[in-house]
């Protein structure tokens, strides 16, 4: 069963939901190199430009710009980093349409407890039994 606190926090996050989806369809993926050198490189920055900005050698911002690569940056480092190029950071996470279209779906489909009841609502229906008061888990 969620907390209050659990309701008021999907609650918000479901408001948000409307202006994350339309960014998530035209930003796209991390670009091969990623975002720090993509960036840097069509303003026109130098990587020692960069990391004068930053406090630290064009050696260690390399190693920023490789990290991100990897995929073993931390966002504190790629926050930084961006700071120092004038941009900003910006990350959210959204559930995949195939499975949830909100966050509210999402967390009824993970509930331990809901799943339970969708399984003894399965059963009754065998039986031609069901009640049918609970709202259909969206198909993948």
């Amino acid at each position: 069963m969620k907390t209050r606190a659990a309701s008021i926090i999907l609650g918000g996050l479901d408001e948000r939901l409307p202006t994350y989806r339309p960014a998530l369809g035209n930003v796209p993926r991390r670009p091969t190199h990623g975002w720090l050198k993509a960036v840097r490189t069509a303003v026109g920055l130098s990587q020692n430009s960069v990391a004068r900005k930053m406090g630290v050698t064009r050696q260690a911002y390399a190693q920023f710009e490789a990290s991100e690569k990897s995929g073993t940056i931390s966002l504190a480092s790629i926050e930084r980093a961006a700071a120092a190029m004038d941009c900003e950071f910006v990350y959210f996470v959204v559930p995949r349409e195939s499975v949830a279209r909100t966050y509210g779906e999402l967390a009824r489909i993970h509930d331990p407890a809901y799943r339970h009841l969708q399984a003894s609502e399965h059963s009754m229906a065998l039986e031609n039994q069901a009640v049918g008061d609970l709202p259909p888990r969206p198909k993948p």
